[in-house]
């Protein structure tokens, strides 16, 4: 079992120019802080870096775009995680980047899946198995203000793209179904994903096959080749020189079209520039003022003989250049009408190689022999490639026979029953230490229970729940221990002895070893002596004085962020 510890937690905002540091105690800190004073914001910000978001986070300060960066260590490793909107840096304790990108499920979640070994898998929407985002792998851990005091198993948000998740993610987490069995089962679903798809391929390759046979005509003789040796040889060097002359006459042709193309092109300038010149000398011919003044650049031009005849000479030059290329254009058009008919003239070719493959050796015609030969070919194409798919398939069928036998060797029964009578006796005992009478061990006997119960009730008996199943999983599972969230216990007005009781609870019945982080309005009265982090300033969680010191101290993580 993994075990991860976070440090430290810095928060940016740029927009607001204000900023925030956090020290986590090894082992127990508590966040107190009135109401609006920013105390389950920052408690939200703490998974929520990880890719974690809470299932209600507040429009204030999601308007606020704030950076969450993150020290932690994984079984004493140090590591940094810097969040940025969408964008993810995952770095050493040196402050070298891991890895950085974009979004989570298919970004960040994946490279915290190897580093704290979650392999849980689960089919999405399609279908398919895979990693679910890390909300997952911390949704034991953490006890939302806002939601998980009214139920379990839906502290963060878009836990819905799995459905009917919480059976699945209670069984790993508990220990139930273990890392391995969830290694296996991803291995079954990949080969038989693989599997499924080659037996498609398989089906198209018969209806292929089948189809090309059903055409042929059957021949009732052996086919021999030696028997057309002179032929095939003819065959071959008449099909050799007729590729040879289409060769010529296409590339002929397309030099030829090339030509036309250009000759097109020229003689379509010349008719516009004929048409402008025609134009411009009527204009001088019914103008009778001496000088004309151009309308675009201003300049003056007199309105004489010389220019009149200027403009007669260039419309006869550019007349005569339009009648030769338009001459020229029928002279190409007629090289590519005898090319095209020397291509036609192949048709003689064509008749010889047809009067070569009609000779015949008693019944048998060259025809055939070619034709079975190729169809001889293809058979052999085919018969080889359902060959290669029937291999394939068989050994991904084994490899999906040797994942199922995996799993269940994985599915130990009896170490599910110790697992499940530990959960109860933890419940037990949690129930009546809290003190919720009403709540019977029906309620809760199912480990991925939806605990029920009424009033002030309600969320000391969620309480319960939350620690019963910690105390399942650190003694039993082999998912990553996570440091322990619970935001402000105290729900439903609950009377002072009872307030009391929940806060000292949740301070002394976590399981050796672990952290917790413990947000609350007021103590209750409970002494305590550890480490405290304060929110004191209404709707003011971050600070200005401190934006200097933590934007200089993300500034390298940014620029490693972006490269």
């Amino acid at each position: 079992m993994k075990n991860l510890q976070l440090k430290r937690l810095l928060l940016l905002s740029v927009r607001e120019k204000a900023a925030q540091m956090v020290e986590f105690d090894p082992n127990t800190t508590v966040v107190l802080g009135e109401n609006d004073t920013g105390k389950s914001c920052l408690i939200k910000s703490i998974y929520a870096a990880f890719g974690a978001d809470a299932a209600k986070v507040n429009p204030t300060w999601v308007e606020a775009k704030v950076d969450t960066f993150v020290d932690f260590t994984v079984d004493g490793v140090p590591y940094s995680i810097l969040r940025s909107g969408n964008n993810f840096g995952l770095y050493n304790g040196d402050g070298e980047a891991i890895w950085s990108g974009t979004g989570v499920t298919r970004g960040i979640g994946p490279e915290l899946a190897r580093l704290l070994r979650f392999e849980l898998t689960l089919p999405d929407r399609s279908g398919e198995l895979i990693i679910p985002p890390p909300a997952f792998l911390f949704l034991p851990f953490y006890v939302d203000q806002d939601v998980s005091w009214v139920g379990n198993w839906n502290s963060f948000s878009n836990l819905q793209m799995f459905s009917n998740y919480r059976k699945d993610v209670a069984n790993f987490h508990a220990g139930l179904r273990p890392n391995e069995y969830y290694q296996a089962k991803a291995l079954k679903a990949a080969a038989d994903k693989a599997r499924d798809e080659l037996k498609v391929d398989r089906r198209a390759l018969d209806r292929a096959s089948k189809r090309l046979r059903s055409t042929r005509t059957r021949l009732h003789f052996d086919l021999s080749p030696d028997q057309f040796a002179d032929q095939i040889d003819a065959l071959v060097a008449e099909c050799r020189g007729l590729q040879v002359e289409q060769d010529k006459a296409q590339r002929v042709l397309s030099e030829l079209n090339s030509k036309r193309a250009i000759l097109v092109e020229q003689a379509a300038i010349a008719e516009n520039a004929l048409a402008d010149l025609d134009a411009d000398y009527e204009f001088l011919r019914r103008e009778s003022d001496d000088e004309i003044v151009c309308p675009t650049c201003g300049t003056v031009h007199a309105n004489d003989f010389a220019n009149k005849f200027s403009l007669i000479s260039d419309v006869d030059t550019c007349r005569g250049f339009l009648i030769e290329v338009r001459r020229e254009i029928e002279t190409v058009d007629a090289q590519i009408s005898a090319e095209k008919e020397r291509l036609r003239s192949f048709s003689g070719s064509i008749e010889r190689i047809n009067s070569i493959l009609d000779e015949q050796r008693g019944e048998l015609k060259l025809r055939d022999l070619i034709e079975g030969e190729s169809e001889k070919l293809m058979d052999n194409t085919f018969a080889a490639e359902e060959k290669e798919i029937d291999s394939q398939i068989g050994a991904q069928e084994m490899k999906s026979d040797e994942a199922a036998q995996s799993m269940k060797s994985f599915d130990d029964k009896k170490r599910q029953e110790n697992i499940k009578g530990f959960y109860l006796q933890q419940m037990d005992s949690f129930v009546q230490l809290l003190q919720v009478p009403n709540l019977t061990a029906k309620n809760y006997k199912a480990i991925d229970s939806n605990i029920r119960e009424t009033g002030s009730d309600l969320p000391r008996a969620l309480l319960a729940y939350y620690y019963s199943f910690i105390h399942t999983m650190k003694r039993f599972s082999t998912s990553a221990f996570c440091p322990i969230v619970v935001d402000t216990p105290v729900q439903q007005d609950q009377d002072a002895t009872n307030a009391a009781r929940m806060i000292t609870f949740c301070l002394n019945q976590i399981p050796e070893g672990s952290q917790l982080i413990l947000g609350t309005v007021s103590l209750h009265g409970v002494e305590y002596d550890g480490h405290v982090v304060e929110t004191d300033t209404k709707n003011k969680l971050l600070k200005a004085d401190l934006f200097e010191e933590v934007s200089d101290f993300l500034k390298p993580y940014y620029s490693k962020l972006l490269q």
